[in-house]
């Protein structure tokens, strides 16, 4: 059945409706009934922690995300597996990572390879599932994906003076991780309408339908491959500002974490957002506003410039 007929035949039992005593039924109760709302839930990055929703149902689902922070952000959804807190998780992998970058800094190779030794068995299990990209300081990004149900937590870890902002402050304390929980009932929000998609492959990744423009762009994402890199990142997508001719170099050297400076807040160029990892297959939805001028898309994997996984393009003013 069509839109137009599925409204025809809403319009026709509230009209039937309104037969038994039910009082009568107004045009905008009509409209209200038959055009589903996008499920928006706001996670919010302050300082170096996130505040949002601890459950929220499952279905699609917008992540609005607010950089209210001074610092850059991401917020990259994780899919631990059963019985992994985020905890577990702080206390385990992220401090590890630490004890390696810790490692890396002082160019002590030894202490690097202890530190990936002490991986808990359960790491191989661990799952990404998309979430915002990165956003600089003081902006908002909206990115959608669908969401089964389960436990999930959001991660960042950008570092702040050679430190993960996963990295516990303290015995007992939580880094910049937020769990949550996707509950058996569904929302009947819509999948997002794009007008432009993106193809991510291996190989790089580009624009395979549609055209971004002046003004809000919602961007189509397919993960046609997905890959598990030595740095254990995998292919993802964000956008950036192209300000001069060095943006895309010094952008493409501060996305490894591996590098003294890499994720190092802040950030050479100002990020607009974008989607984390997803499984091979998949695919998500991110909204941006563009102005008139030169952006990029990039990836968080080693050596983006080189590898092709960098998409310059240049937004134009409508009619022109």
């Amino acid at each position: 059945m069509n839109k137009a007929s599925a409204l025809a035949a809403l319009a026709a039992e509230l009209f039937l409706l309104q037969g038994c005593d039910r009082g009568p039924i107004v045009k905008e109760e009509v409209v209200a009934a038959a055009v589903a709302q996008p499920n928006v839930v706001e996670i919010r990055a302050v300082g170096m922690t996130f505040e949002g929703s601890s459950e929220i149902p499952s279905g699609w689902t917008t992540f609005r995300f607010v950089n209210s922070s001074s610092m850059i952000h991401f917020a990259m959804i994780d899919v631990p597996p059963e019985g992994v807190t985020a905890q577990i998780f702080t206390d385990t992998v992220a401090q590890y990572f630490q004890d390696a970058m810790d490692g890396m800094n002082a160019g002590d190779e030894e202490a690097v390879k202890a530190a990936f030794a002490k991986f808990p068995a359960w790491i191989g299990e661990l799952k990404r599932h998309g979430g915002p990209g990165f956003l600089s300081p003081g902006l908002v990004g909206e990115t959608t994906v669908y969401l089964e149900p389960g436990n999930y937590a959001f991660e960042c870890y950008v570092k702040t003076n050679g430190i993960f902002h996963t990295t516990s402050p303290g015995d007992g304390k939580l880094g910049m991780m937020l769990e949550f929980a996707v509950t058996e009932e569904k929302t009947d929000a819509p999948e997002p309408t794009a007008n432009a998609t993106l193809a991510v492959s291996n190989s790089g990744m580009e624009i395979v339908n549609g055209a971004l423009e002046a003004g809000a762009n919602t961007i189509r994402v397919n993960f046609v491959e997905q890959q598990a890199l030595p740095s254990f990142v995998g292919n993802d997508v964000h956008i950036m500002r192209v300000e001069n001719d060095e943006s895309i170099s010094q952008a493409s050297a501060w996305l490894d974490w591996r590098a003294k400076d890499g994720l190092e807040d802040p950030s050479p160029v100002i990020f607009l957002g974008g989607i984390n990892d997803m499984p091979e297959g998949s695919h998500a939805y991110f909204t941006v506003d563009l102005r008139a001028g030169n952006y990029a898309f990039i990836a968080e994997v080693p050596s983006p410039q080189e590898a092709g996984f960098v998409l310059p393009f240049t937004v134009r003013l409508r009619g022109q």
